[in-house]
Protein backbone atom coordinates (compact mmCIF):
# COMPACT_ATOMS: atom_id res chain seq x y z
CA UNK A 1 0.00 0.00 0.00
CA UNK A 2 0.87 3.62 -0.82
CA UNK A 3 1.70 5.92 2.10
CA UNK A 4 -0.36 8.75 2.41
CA UNK A 5 2.51 10.87 3.60
CA UNK A 6 4.43 10.22 0.14
CA UNK A 7 1.26 11.04 -1.82
CA UNK A 8 0.59 14.55 -0.30
CA UNK A 9 3.75 15.29 -1.51
CA UNK A 10 2.37 16.59 -4.35
CA UNK A 11 -0.03 19.15 -2.63
CA UNK A 12 3.03 21.11 -1.52
CA UNK A 13 0.73 23.07 1.46
CA UNK A 14 1.64 25.11 4.70
CA UNK A 15 4.46 24.50 6.03
CA UNK A 16 3.47 22.41 8.87
CA UNK A 17 5.40 24.06 11.50
CA UNK A 18 3.78 27.23 11.28
CA UNK A 19 0.43 26.26 10.06
CA UNK A 20 0.11 23.85 13.20
CA UNK A 21 1.60 25.00 15.67
CA UNK A 22 1.29 29.05 15.81
CA UNK A 23 -0.72 29.24 18.82
CA UNK A 24 -0.75 32.50 19.91
CA UNK A 25 -2.47 32.39 23.72
CA UNK A 26 -0.78 32.53 26.44
CA UNK A 27 -2.42 29.69 28.03
CA UNK A 28 -3.14 25.78 27.74
CA UNK A 29 -4.24 25.37 24.25
CA UNK A 30 -7.37 24.07 26.07
CA UNK A 31 -7.52 21.05 23.29
CA UNK A 32 -6.14 18.53 25.14
CA UNK A 33 -6.64 17.22 28.84
CA UNK A 34 -3.78 17.02 31.45
CA UNK A 35 -1.98 13.72 30.95
CA UNK A 36 -3.36 12.28 33.91
CA UNK A 37 -7.22 13.02 32.53
CA UNK A 38 -9.33 10.80 30.20
CA UNK A 39 -11.60 11.71 28.05
CA UNK A 40 -15.01 11.18 29.83
CA UNK A 41 -18.42 10.83 28.22
CA UNK A 42 -21.26 12.94 27.65
CA UNK A 43 -22.82 16.16 27.86
CA UNK A 44 -24.25 18.62 25.20
CA UNK A 45 -21.36 20.90 23.82
CA UNK A 46 -22.64 24.34 21.81
CA UNK A 47 -20.49 26.14 18.82
CA UNK A 48 -21.42 29.17 17.33
CA UNK A 49 -20.68 29.86 13.92
CA UNK A 50 -20.94 33.63 11.76
CA UNK A 51 -24.36 32.14 9.94
CA UNK A 52 -26.42 29.07 9.93
CA UNK A 53 -25.84 26.75 7.11
CA UNK A 54 -28.12 27.14 3.56
CA UNK A 55 -29.19 23.39 3.23
CA UNK A 56 -27.64 20.08 4.29
CA UNK A 57 -27.06 18.56 0.92
CA UNK A 58 -23.39 17.38 0.72
CA UNK A 59 -23.13 17.27 -2.57
CA UNK A 60 -24.96 20.58 -3.45
CA UNK A 61 -24.07 22.89 -0.99
CA UNK A 62 -21.36 25.59 -0.80
CA UNK A 63 -21.28 27.45 2.43
CA UNK A 64 -18.31 26.76 4.86
CA UNK A 65 -21.42 26.83 7.50
CA UNK A 66 -23.24 23.86 5.66
CA UNK A 67 -19.84 22.41 5.46
CA UNK A 68 -19.30 22.57 9.33
CA UNK A 69 -22.65 20.56 9.87
CA UNK A 70 -22.76 18.33 7.31
CA UNK A 71 -19.41 17.06 8.15
CA UNK A 72 -20.07 16.20 11.49
CA UNK A 73 -23.78 14.07 9.71
CA UNK A 74 -22.00 12.26 7.57
CA UNK A 75 -18.24 10.50 6.59
CA UNK A 76 -16.10 10.36 3.19
CA UNK A 77 -13.54 8.03 1.77
CA UNK A 78 -10.57 9.84 3.22
CA UNK A 79 -10.36 13.08 5.34
CA UNK A 80 -8.23 15.79 6.83
CA UNK A 81 -5.97 14.68 9.34
CA UNK A 82 -6.81 16.53 12.81
CA UNK A 83 -3.67 19.35 13.91
CA UNK A 84 -1.76 18.45 10.35
CA UNK A 85 -3.05 20.73 7.87
CA UNK A 86 -2.67 19.13 4.06
CA UNK A 87 -2.40 15.43 5.20
CA UNK A 88 -5.06 13.42 4.11
CA UNK A 89 -5.63 10.41 6.11
CA UNK A 90 -8.27 6.76 5.74
CA UNK A 91 -11.76 7.25 6.99
CA UNK A 92 -14.34 5.12 5.68
CA UNK A 93 -11.02 3.53 3.32
CA UNK A 94 -9.94 0.82 6.12
CA UNK A 95 -6.92 -0.25 3.12
CA UNK A 96 -6.02 1.11 -0.51
CA UNK A 97 -3.57 1.20 -3.19
CA UNK A 98 -2.91 3.33 -6.02
CA UNK A 99 -1.68 2.05 -9.50
CA UNK A 100 2.05 3.12 -10.50
CA UNK A 101 0.62 4.56 -13.06
CA UNK A 102 -1.72 6.57 -10.77
CA UNK A 103 -4.85 5.77 -12.77
CA UNK A 104 -6.45 3.21 -10.69
CA UNK A 105 -7.81 3.26 -6.75
CA UNK A 106 -8.29 0.21 -5.46
CA UNK A 107 -10.48 1.03 -2.03
CA UNK A 108 -11.57 -1.76 0.66
CA UNK A 109 -13.94 0.18 3.34
CA UNK A 110 -14.49 -0.93 7.05
CA UNK A 111 -17.10 -3.38 6.75
CA UNK A 112 -19.42 -2.49 10.05
CA UNK A 113 -20.24 0.88 9.06
CA UNK A 114 -24.14 1.46 9.23
CA UNK A 115 -26.06 4.90 7.63
CA UNK A 116 -28.15 6.18 10.67
CA UNK A 117 -30.67 4.13 9.58
CA UNK A 118 -29.44 1.03 9.98
CA UNK A 119 -28.18 0.35 6.70
CA UNK A 120 -24.82 -1.11 5.82
CA UNK A 121 -22.88 1.29 4.27
CA UNK A 122 -21.49 -0.49 1.02
CA UNK A 123 -19.50 -0.64 -1.92
CA UNK A 124 -22.76 0.50 -4.35
CA UNK A 125 -22.98 3.19 -2.13
CA UNK A 126 -19.71 5.11 -2.66
CA UNK A 127 -20.80 4.48 -6.55
CA UNK A 128 -23.81 5.85 -5.74
CA UNK A 129 -22.63 8.84 -4.36
CA UNK A 130 -19.43 9.28 -6.54
CA UNK A 131 -22.00 9.27 -9.55
CA UNK A 132 -24.35 11.91 -7.82
CA UNK A 133 -21.65 14.43 -6.91
CA UNK A 134 -21.28 14.32 -10.95
CA UNK A 135 -24.85 14.30 -11.45
CA UNK A 136 -25.41 17.37 -9.08
CA UNK A 137 -22.40 19.46 -10.51
CA UNK A 138 -21.83 21.12 -8.03
CA UNK A 139 -18.17 19.42 -7.70
CA UNK A 140 -18.36 17.45 -10.88
CA UNK A 141 -15.24 18.94 -11.91
CA UNK A 142 -13.19 17.04 -8.99
CA UNK A 143 -14.48 13.83 -11.23
CA UNK A 144 -13.97 15.03 -14.46
CA UNK A 145 -11.06 11.79 -15.08
CA UNK A 146 -13.20 9.01 -13.93
CA UNK A 147 -13.53 6.64 -16.27
CA UNK A 148 -15.18 3.85 -14.35
CA UNK A 149 -16.14 2.78 -11.00
CA UNK A 150 -16.39 -1.05 -10.28
CA UNK A 151 -17.77 -2.79 -6.90
CA UNK A 152 -16.40 -6.42 -7.21
CA UNK A 153 -17.72 -7.06 -3.65
CA UNK A 154 -19.51 -5.49 -0.95
CA UNK A 155 -16.61 -3.68 0.80
CA UNK A 156 -14.28 -3.17 -2.35
CA UNK A 157 -13.74 -0.23 -4.91
CA UNK A 158 -12.23 0.01 -7.90
CA UNK A 159 -12.39 4.09 -9.39
CA UNK A 160 -10.26 4.49 -12.79
CA UNK A 161 -9.53 7.34 -13.75
CA UNK A 162 -8.91 8.59 -17.86
CA UNK A 163 -5.32 10.42 -16.71
CA UNK A 164 -3.95 10.57 -13.52
CA UNK A 165 -4.97 13.13 -10.76
CA UNK A 166 -2.47 15.12 -8.58
CA UNK A 167 -5.15 15.89 -6.22
CA UNK A 168 -7.57 13.12 -6.19
CA UNK A 169 -7.00 12.05 -2.62
CA UNK A 170 -7.89 15.44 -1.60
CA UNK A 171 -11.08 15.93 -3.66
CA UNK A 172 -12.29 12.34 -1.93
CA UNK A 173 -11.43 13.77 1.47
CA UNK A 174 -13.63 17.09 0.75
CA UNK A 175 -16.11 16.77 3.75
CA UNK A 176 -18.88 17.67 0.78
CA UNK A 177 -17.72 14.45 -0.95
CA UNK A 178 -19.92 12.63 1.38
CA UNK A 179 -21.36 8.92 1.11
CA UNK A 180 -24.50 9.13 1.34
CA UNK A 181 -27.74 6.40 1.63
CA UNK A 182 -29.67 6.35 -1.70
CA UNK A 183 -32.77 4.83 0.41
CA UNK A 184 -33.00 7.98 2.38
CA UNK A 185 -32.17 9.80 -0.87
CA UNK A 186 -34.91 8.64 -2.90
CA UNK A 187 -37.32 8.51 0.56
CA UNK A 188 -36.67 12.48 0.38
CA UNK A 189 -37.26 12.77 -3.52
CA UNK A 190 -33.86 13.05 -4.46
CA UNK A 191 -33.57 16.01 -2.00
CA UNK A 192 -31.35 16.06 1.20
CA UNK A 193 -31.69 19.81 1.85
CA UNK A 194 -33.22 18.87 5.16
CA UNK A 195 -32.53 15.23 5.39
CA UNK A 196 -29.86 12.94 7.02
CA UNK A 197 -28.74 10.01 5.10
CA UNK A 198 -25.31 10.00 6.83
CA UNK A 199 -23.09 7.41 8.72
CA UNK A 200 -20.85 10.15 10.45
CA UNK A 201 -20.68 10.29 14.19
CA UNK A 202 -23.92 12.47 14.92
CA UNK A 203 -27.09 12.22 13.68
CA UNK A 204 -29.90 14.95 12.54
CA UNK A 205 -32.25 15.82 15.87
CA UNK A 206 -33.70 19.30 14.51
CA UNK A 207 -32.64 22.71 12.52
CA UNK A 208 -34.67 25.55 12.89
CA UNK A 209 -33.41 27.85 10.75
CA UNK A 210 -30.99 31.05 11.30
CA UNK A 211 -30.95 29.52 15.27
CA UNK A 212 -29.69 26.12 16.04
CA UNK A 213 -28.94 22.75 14.66
CA UNK A 214 -29.15 19.76 17.35
CA UNK A 215 -27.24 16.82 16.76
CA UNK A 216 -26.88 13.50 19.03
CA UNK A 217 -24.55 10.81 19.23
CA UNK A 218 -24.44 8.00 16.66
CA UNK A 219 -24.02 5.01 18.89
CA UNK A 220 -23.78 2.69 16.38
CA UNK A 221 -20.93 4.99 15.06
CA UNK A 222 -17.70 2.16 13.18
CA UNK A 223 -15.33 4.08 15.10
CA UNK A 224 -15.29 2.13 18.96
CA UNK A 225 -15.47 4.83 21.64
CA UNK A 226 -16.75 7.60 19.70
CA UNK A 227 -17.69 10.06 19.83
CA UNK A 228 -17.60 11.10 23.22
CA UNK A 229 -20.25 13.94 23.37
CA UNK A 230 -24.28 13.25 23.53
CA UNK A 231 -25.15 16.64 21.97
CA UNK A 232 -23.78 19.17 19.72
CA UNK A 233 -25.60 22.51 19.54
CA UNK A 234 -24.50 24.45 16.60
CA UNK A 235 -25.93 28.25 17.01
CA UNK A 236 -25.83 30.61 14.28
CA UNK A 237 -25.10 34.06 15.88
CA UNK A 238 -23.60 36.49 12.84
CA UNK A 239 -22.86 39.59 15.45
CA UNK A 240 -19.25 39.07 16.90
CA UNK A 241 -20.20 41.00 20.37
CA UNK A 242 -22.72 38.63 20.86
CA UNK A 243 -21.02 35.74 20.02
CA UNK A 244 -18.17 37.16 22.44
CA UNK A 245 -20.24 37.50 25.40
CA UNK A 246 -21.89 34.10 25.27
CA UNK A 247 -18.33 32.47 25.54
CA UNK A 248 -17.18 34.85 28.39
CA UNK A 249 -20.85 33.90 30.10
CA UNK A 250 -20.39 30.30 29.48
CA UNK A 251 -23.56 29.96 27.01
CA UNK A 252 -21.03 28.36 24.53
CA UNK A 253 -18.34 25.92 24.96
CA UNK A 254 -16.93 27.40 21.48
CA UNK A 255 -16.67 30.29 19.53
CA UNK A 256 -15.40 28.82 16.05
CA UNK A 257 -14.28 32.02 14.42
CA UNK A 258 -13.06 34.77 15.88
CA UNK A 259 -12.43 38.66 14.23
CA UNK A 260 -9.26 40.25 14.85
CA UNK A 261 -10.97 41.99 17.33
CA UNK A 262 -13.18 39.81 19.50
CA UNK A 263 -9.51 37.50 19.75
CA UNK A 264 -7.52 40.73 21.46
CA UNK A 265 -10.63 40.70 23.94
CA UNK A 266 -10.94 36.80 24.24
CA UNK A 267 -7.03 36.20 24.82
CA UNK A 268 -7.28 37.15 28.74
CA UNK A 269 -10.96 35.93 29.43
CA UNK A 270 -11.44 34.39 32.29
CA UNK A 271 -11.70 30.55 32.01
CA UNK A 272 -11.62 31.02 28.12
CA UNK A 273 -8.65 29.53 25.81
CA UNK A 274 -8.28 31.74 22.11
CA UNK A 275 -6.19 29.54 19.85
CA UNK A 276 -5.17 30.83 16.39
CA UNK A 277 -3.47 29.32 13.58
CA UNK A 278 -2.40 30.27 10.24
CA UNK A 279 -5.59 30.14 8.37
CA UNK A 280 -6.63 29.15 4.76
CA UNK A 281 -9.20 32.22 4.79
CA UNK A 282 -8.97 34.27 2.18
CA UNK A 283 -11.11 37.52 1.17
CA UNK A 284 -11.39 39.65 -1.92
CA UNK A 285 -13.00 42.12 -3.92
CA UNK A 286 -15.32 40.12 -6.41
CA UNK A 287 -15.73 41.77 -9.84
CA UNK A 288 -18.32 40.88 -12.66
CA UNK A 289 -16.25 40.93 -15.53
CA UNK A 290 -19.13 40.71 -17.76
CA UNK A 291 -21.12 43.75 -17.98
CA UNK A 292 -20.64 47.20 -17.25
CA UNK A 293 -17.20 48.98 -17.18
CA UNK A 294 -15.64 46.00 -15.25
CA UNK A 295 -15.60 44.26 -18.78
CA UNK A 296 -12.15 46.09 -19.53
CA UNK A 297 -9.30 44.87 -17.95
CA UNK A 298 -7.88 48.27 -17.53
CA UNK A 299 -10.32 49.43 -14.99
CA UNK A 300 -10.13 46.45 -12.92
CA UNK A 301 -6.32 46.56 -12.87
CA UNK A 302 -7.39 50.51 -11.45
CA UNK A 303 -9.65 49.02 -8.86
CA UNK A 304 -6.82 47.02 -7.71
CA UNK A 305 -4.05 49.62 -7.70
CA UNK A 306 -6.18 51.97 -5.84
CA UNK A 307 -7.25 49.39 -2.94
CA UNK A 308 -4.97 49.91 -0.18
CA UNK A 309 -4.31 46.63 1.61
CA UNK A 310 -2.14 47.48 4.43
CA UNK A 311 -4.40 50.47 5.33
CA UNK A 312 -7.60 47.53 5.38
CA UNK A 313 -5.68 45.04 7.44
CA UNK A 314 -5.17 47.88 9.74
CA UNK A 315 -8.45 49.55 9.93
CA UNK A 316 -10.48 46.42 9.67
CA UNK A 317 -8.57 43.67 10.99
CA UNK A 318 -6.60 45.40 13.63
CA UNK A 319 -3.28 44.14 11.99
CA UNK A 320 -3.64 40.81 11.84
CA UNK A 321 -4.15 39.49 8.72
CA UNK A 322 -1.82 39.24 5.95
CA UNK A 323 -2.37 41.44 2.79
CA UNK A 324 -2.33 39.39 -0.59
CA UNK A 325 -0.27 41.83 -3.08
CA UNK A 326 -0.53 38.91 -5.66
CA UNK A 327 -2.90 36.40 -5.95
CA UNK A 328 -4.97 33.98 -3.37
CA UNK A 329 -2.78 31.85 -2.09
CA UNK A 330 -1.06 33.04 0.89
CA UNK A 331 2.41 33.09 2.12
CA UNK A 332 3.89 29.79 3.74
CA UNK A 333 2.45 27.80 1.61
CA UNK A 334 4.47 25.95 -1.11
CA UNK A 335 2.47 26.90 -3.91
CA UNK A 336 2.43 31.00 -3.31
CA UNK A 337 4.04 32.74 -6.33
CA UNK A 338 5.56 35.48 -4.57
CA UNK A 339 4.04 37.84 -7.14
CA UNK A 340 3.80 41.04 -4.56
CA UNK A 341 2.26 42.81 -7.70
CA UNK A 342 0.49 45.10 -5.31
CA UNK A 343 2.72 45.61 -2.42
CA UNK A 344 1.87 49.40 -2.80
CA UNK A 345 -1.22 51.66 -3.62
CA UNK A 346 -1.00 53.73 -6.60
CA UNK A 347 -3.52 56.08 -7.23
CA UNK A 348 -2.22 57.91 -10.10
CA UNK A 349 -1.79 54.75 -12.08
CA UNK A 350 -5.35 53.76 -11.51
CA UNK A 351 -6.40 56.77 -12.60
CA UNK A 352 -3.94 56.96 -15.93
CA UNK A 353 -5.74 53.17 -16.33
CA UNK A 354 -9.41 54.52 -16.05
CA UNK A 355 -8.67 57.43 -18.36
CA UNK A 356 -7.01 54.75 -20.71
CA UNK A 357 -10.36 53.00 -20.55
CA UNK A 358 -12.69 55.58 -21.14
CA UNK A 359 -13.75 56.45 -17.63
CA UNK A 360 -11.18 59.75 -16.87
CA UNK A 361 -13.98 60.80 -15.09
CA UNK A 362 -14.55 57.46 -12.98
CA UNK A 363 -17.91 56.08 -12.63
CA UNK A 364 -20.62 54.82 -10.43
CA UNK A 365 -20.88 51.12 -9.31
CA UNK A 366 -22.75 49.29 -6.32
CA UNK A 367 -21.12 47.15 -4.05
CA UNK A 368 -22.80 43.92 -2.24
CA UNK A 369 -21.89 42.63 0.78
CA UNK A 370 -23.60 40.36 3.21
CA UNK A 371 -23.65 40.42 6.62
CA UNK A 372 -20.08 39.68 7.91
CA UNK A 373 -19.43 42.87 9.99
CA UNK A 374 -15.95 42.61 8.80
CA UNK A 375 -16.70 42.90 5.12
CA UNK A 376 -19.35 45.54 5.51
CA UNK A 377 -16.05 47.68 7.82
CA UNK A 378 -14.39 46.78 4.79
CA UNK A 379 -16.75 48.00 2.14
CA UNK A 380 -16.64 51.25 3.78
CA UNK A 381 -12.98 51.53 3.79
CA UNK A 382 -12.70 50.65 -0.03
CA UNK A 383 -15.71 53.07 -0.54
CA UNK A 384 -13.18 56.07 0.18
CA UNK A 385 -10.23 53.90 -1.12
CA UNK A 386 -11.46 54.29 -4.54
CA UNK A 387 -13.53 57.73 -4.53
CA UNK A 388 -10.13 59.23 -4.43
CA UNK A 389 -9.55 57.70 -8.21
CA UNK A 390 -13.47 58.83 -9.01
CA UNK A 391 -15.28 55.70 -8.70
CA UNK A 392 -18.25 56.15 -7.10
CA UNK A 393 -19.26 53.30 -4.59
CA UNK A 394 -22.69 52.41 -3.69
CA UNK A 395 -22.66 49.85 -1.00
CA UNK A 396 -25.74 47.68 -0.65
CA UNK A 397 -25.94 44.94 2.67
CA UNK A 398 -28.06 42.06 2.25
CA UNK A 399 -29.49 39.16 3.94
CA UNK A 400 -26.76 36.13 3.51
CA UNK A 401 -29.31 33.83 2.14
CA UNK A 402 -30.11 37.35 -0.99
CA UNK A 403 -26.27 37.64 -0.92
CA UNK A 404 -25.16 34.29 -1.59
CA UNK A 405 -28.26 33.31 -4.31
CA UNK A 406 -27.01 36.77 -6.29
CA UNK A 407 -23.42 35.53 -6.21
CA UNK A 408 -24.44 32.60 -7.57
CA UNK A 409 -26.80 34.30 -10.69
CA UNK A 410 -24.00 36.73 -10.94
CA UNK A 411 -26.25 38.96 -9.81
CA UNK A 412 -23.59 41.87 -8.45
CA UNK A 413 -21.60 44.43 -9.59
CA UNK A 414 -18.46 44.23 -7.10
CA UNK A 415 -18.85 42.20 -4.09
CA UNK A 416 -16.64 41.65 -1.09
CA UNK A 417 -16.67 38.01 0.00
CA UNK A 418 -14.20 35.09 0.80
CA UNK A 419 -13.23 31.24 0.72
CA UNK A 420 -11.79 28.76 3.56
CA UNK A 421 -10.50 25.59 3.71
CA UNK A 422 -9.09 24.95 0.43
CA UNK A 423 -6.12 22.47 0.51
CA UNK A 424 -4.76 22.01 -2.79
CA UNK A 425 -4.13 24.64 -5.40
CA UNK A 426 -6.34 23.02 -7.62
CA UNK A 427 -9.41 23.73 -5.21
CA UNK A 428 -7.90 27.40 -5.10
CA UNK A 429 -8.12 28.07 -8.56
CA UNK A 430 -9.84 25.32 -10.67
CA UNK A 431 -13.27 26.12 -9.70
CA UNK A 432 -12.78 29.84 -9.14
CA UNK A 433 -11.34 30.42 -12.84
CA UNK A 434 -11.15 27.90 -15.36
CA UNK A 435 -14.11 29.14 -17.56
CA UNK A 436 -17.35 27.35 -16.87
CA UNK A 437 -16.10 26.86 -13.29
CA UNK A 438 -18.82 25.81 -10.39
CA UNK A 439 -17.49 28.94 -8.32
CA UNK A 440 -16.68 31.63 -11.06
CA UNK A 441 -19.11 33.84 -10.21
CA UNK A 442 -16.91 36.80 -12.09
CA UNK A 443 -17.90 34.98 -15.58
CA UNK A 444 -13.85 35.09 -15.79
CA UNK A 445 -12.51 33.31 -18.68
CA UNK A 446 -8.83 33.41 -20.01
CA UNK A 447 -8.19 30.10 -22.69
CA UNK A 448 -4.48 30.26 -21.58
CA UNK A 449 -5.47 29.97 -17.73
CA UNK A 450 -7.98 27.22 -18.48
CA UNK A 451 -4.98 25.34 -20.14
CA UNK A 452 -2.78 26.05 -17.36
CA UNK A 453 -5.27 24.77 -14.80
CA UNK A 454 -5.86 21.54 -16.68
CA UNK A 455 -2.60 20.61 -16.69
CA UNK A 456 -1.79 21.73 -12.92
CA UNK A 457 -4.74 19.07 -12.41
CA UNK A 458 -3.25 16.01 -14.05
CA UNK A 459 0.83 16.99 -13.59
CA UNK A 460 2.22 14.80 -10.89
CA UNK A 461 5.79 16.11 -11.00
CA UNK A 462 6.27 18.49 -8.34
CA UNK A 463 8.52 21.18 -9.94
CA UNK A 464 6.49 20.98 -12.97
CA UNK A 465 3.12 21.57 -11.05
CA UNK A 466 5.01 24.62 -9.32
CA UNK A 467 5.64 26.40 -12.53
CA UNK A 468 2.01 25.72 -14.31
CA UNK A 469 0.74 27.12 -11.20
CA UNK A 470 2.92 30.05 -10.74
CA UNK A 471 2.50 31.40 -14.50
CA UNK A 472 -1.38 30.33 -14.03
CA UNK A 473 -1.39 33.18 -11.08
CA UNK A 474 0.68 35.96 -12.66
CA UNK A 475 -1.86 35.86 -15.82
CA UNK A 476 -5.09 35.63 -13.02
CA UNK A 477 -3.51 38.69 -11.07
CA UNK A 478 -2.88 40.63 -14.01
CA UNK A 479 -6.36 39.95 -15.22
CA UNK A 480 -7.82 40.76 -11.96
CA UNK A 481 -11.52 39.44 -12.12
CA UNK A 482 -10.85 39.84 -8.25
CA UNK A 483 -8.96 42.21 -6.13
CA UNK A 484 -7.43 39.60 -3.33
CA UNK A 485 -7.32 41.73 -0.49
CA UNK A 486 -5.86 39.54 2.66
CA UNK A 487 -5.23 35.77 4.14
CA UNK A 488 -6.89 35.79 7.60
CA UNK A 489 -5.44 33.88 11.04
CA UNK A 490 -8.02 31.03 12.23
CA UNK A 491 -8.94 31.74 15.28
CA UNK A 492 -11.18 30.19 18.08
CA UNK A 493 -11.99 30.70 21.43
CA UNK A 494 -13.07 27.68 23.77
CA UNK A 495 -14.18 27.62 27.25
CA UNK A 496 -11.16 25.25 29.52
CA UNK A 497 -13.40 22.19 29.88
CA UNK A 498 -13.38 21.75 26.07
CA UNK A 499 -10.89 19.14 24.92
CA UNK A 500 -9.70 17.42 21.96
CA UNK A 501 -10.98 20.10 19.13
CA UNK A 502 -8.87 20.59 16.72
CA UNK A 503 -8.34 24.33 15.64
CA UNK A 504 -7.40 23.91 11.67
CA UNK A 505 -6.41 25.95 9.29
CA UNK A 506 -9.61 24.63 7.14
CA UNK A 507 -11.98 25.24 9.36
CA UNK A 508 -13.16 21.99 10.07
CA UNK A 509 -15.39 20.90 12.81
CA UNK A 510 -14.78 16.83 11.75
CA UNK A 511 -12.63 16.80 15.05
CA UNK A 512 -15.95 17.16 17.16
CA UNK A 513 -16.27 13.42 17.45
CA UNK A 514 -13.16 13.08 19.36
CA UNK A 515 -14.04 16.66 21.71
CA UNK A 516 -15.34 15.86 24.85
CA UNK A 517 -16.11 18.03 28.17
CA UNK A 518 -14.06 18.09 31.53
CA UNK A 519 -16.65 18.02 34.60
Amino acid sequence: MKKLSLLTCFLLLFTIISACSSGNSTKDSGTSAKADQKPVYGGTLTIADLNDAKGLDPHKETSAQSFHYIENMYDTLFRYKDGKYGIIEKDLVNDYTISKDGKTYTLHLHDNVKFHNGDPLTSSDVKYSIERIIKMGVRAQQFDAVKSIDTPDKTTVVITLKQAVAPFLTFLANPMNAIVNKTIVEKNGGKLDQADAGSGPFTLVSWKKDQEMVLKKNKSYFKKGLPYLDKVVFKAIPDSTARSTAIRNKELNIDLQLTAKDKMLLDHASGVTVKSVTGTYWEYIGLNVTKGPLKKKEVRDAIAWAVDRNALNKQVKFGQATPLTGGPIPPGHAYDAKLDTFSKRDTAKAKQLLADAGYPDGFSITLKVGQNQDQVDAAQVIKDQLKAVGIKVNIEQQEDSVFFNALGKKQFEMTIVGWVGFVDPDEFFYNIFHTGGAYNQQGYTNKEVDKLLEEGRVTMDEAKRKQIYDHAQKLIVEDAPMVFLYANKQSTAMTDTVHGFDVNPTVTTKSLESTWLSK
